[in-house]
């Protein structure tokens, strides 16, 4: 049996990997224009309506805008009918009379299960920072970046945890140990 060897040529490699650099470009300019349009197809109310039931599901005071429309593009990206959805759960909680999001999980309206499984990815979106479920060892799932940095996950640990993928010093700084835990 004979087996071929293939010699590629520097100059083939650096094309071939200018080629896969613009492909890789124009690419995720595409993703990006899809995800504008999908931002520019979601009613304003809506918009307004999730980040309302975000700042409830949250108990937070306010929330980044620019996320409420990601998080709303990437949900109804899954799921079509996650706009109507919405409303269904947000005048569902008003009709109850809920003030806070504690008294949610005993109401009659988390025993409904279409509400329980918007009200989980909503906070999951804003919580992990991504829709879907990861499938471990798969390249391919159903998840979908809807922040990184902005994550709610950070918040509490903030002041001892860095966001991965940002450093904290100058290059190389994990060289040295730290002297102490406070300055780490």
């Amino acid at each position: 049996m004979i087996k071929e060897i293939y010699v590629i040529s520097r100059r083939k490699l650096l094309s071939s990997g200018a080629a896969l650099t613009g492909a890789g470009l124009l690419s995720s300019s595409w993703a990006g224009s899809v995800l504008a349009q999908g931002i520019n197809n979601a009613a304003t109310n809506d918009v307004e309506l999730l980040h309302q039931l975000s700042l409830f599901l949250t108990e937070r005071d306010a929330l980044d805008p620019s996320l409420t429309l990601r998080v709303l593009a990437r949900c109804t990206e899954a799921d079509p009918l996650f706009p109507e959805k919405i409303r269904g759960l947000w005048g569902s909680i008003r009709q109850q009379g809920l003030s806070r999001v504690a008294m949610l999980s005993t109401s009659p309206v988390y025993q409904n299960p279409q509400y329980k499984d918007t009200v989980q990815k909503i906070v999951r979106a804003w919580y992990l920072g991504y829709t879907g479920t990861p499938v471990s060892m798969r390249a391919v799932d159903d998840t979908r970046l809807v922040t990184f940095t902005g994550a709610l996950a950070y918040t509490p640990t903030l002041d001892a945890t860095v966001i991965p993928t940002y450093s904290r010093g100058h290059t190389n700084y994990w060289v040295d140990p730290p002297s102490t835990v406070a300055n780490d």
